[in-house]
């Protein structure tokens, strides 16, 4: 384990923050995740541990948590952290990345906080100066949309990345098929609440379709 301190926080969009902590050393690959733990949430491990897809980039040099703020003792014992103080980082891992040195077209599918891990593969990319040859589907449920001035910077830059936002329109495969026809031939990225990814997951497979995913636990189709 290693401990983190935090550096600032700030808000995104609606509910959700990200909390900025210096890397004490770890090193990770853009889009995976790690367990932490906050002692003062409580005794239990429901209480004081929760896995987190860092949203920050390698290259940025600082450990990034973006979540929805909820009235969980864990997210409220973070929100309330200042400056200096620590949380304990564990058990990195996730393989829910880019492979290394693919520059193939990829779809991207996230549904609102499963974002996260999207922000750090794209600007990871950008700043090693490789093609973002994506489509990132980003779904939200309003218009407080965390990150978008920063993607939309992306896809200015990068005429090979199309960055689609729909709002408040339900994730399913038959609308990601629309919007994204040809992730019947390329890997897709599937990003968000659990229940939603292991579902549009499944159909998915069912049509022949390559899919990794990563499943944010807690959130469903009324939070994400």
């Amino acid at each position: 384990m290693a401990a983190l301190k935090l550096i600032s926080s700030r808000d995104e969009a609606g509910n959700v923050r990200t909390f900025i902590f210096e890397t004490n050393g770890l090193t990770w690959i853009a889009g995976q995740n790690q367990g932490y733990t906050l002692s003062q949430a409580g005794a239990t491990e429901a209480e004081n541990q929760r896995w987190f897809t860092i949203a920050s980039a390698p290259s940025e040099g600082v450990i990034h948590i973006t979540t929805r703020v909820s009235e969980s003792r864990f997210k409220q014992t973070l929100n309330f952290m200042k400056p200096g103080e620590k949380i304990m980082a564990y058990e990195l891992g996730g393989d829910f990345t880019w492979e290394e040195e693919s520059d193939e077209p990829v779809v991207m599918v996230a549904g609102g906080i499963g974002v996260t891990p999207f922000r750090s593969i794209l600007l990871e990319r950008h700043k090693a100066g490789k093609p973002l040859n994506a489509t990132l589907l980003y779904f939200n449920r309003t218009e407080e949309v965390s990150f978008q001035t920063e993607l939309q910077n992306l896809s200015n830059k990068h005429p090979e990345f199309t960055l689609r936002i729909p709002i408040g329109e339900p994730i399913t495969a038959d609308k990601i098929l629309e919007l994204a026809p040809q992730a019947r031939k390329q890997i897709l990225y599937l990003s968000g609440p659990e229940p939603m990814v292991e579902s549009i997951g499944s159909k998915l497979h069912e049509r022949g379709i390559t899919v990794k995913q990563d499943r944010f636990p807690g959130y469903d189709d009324k939070n994400y």
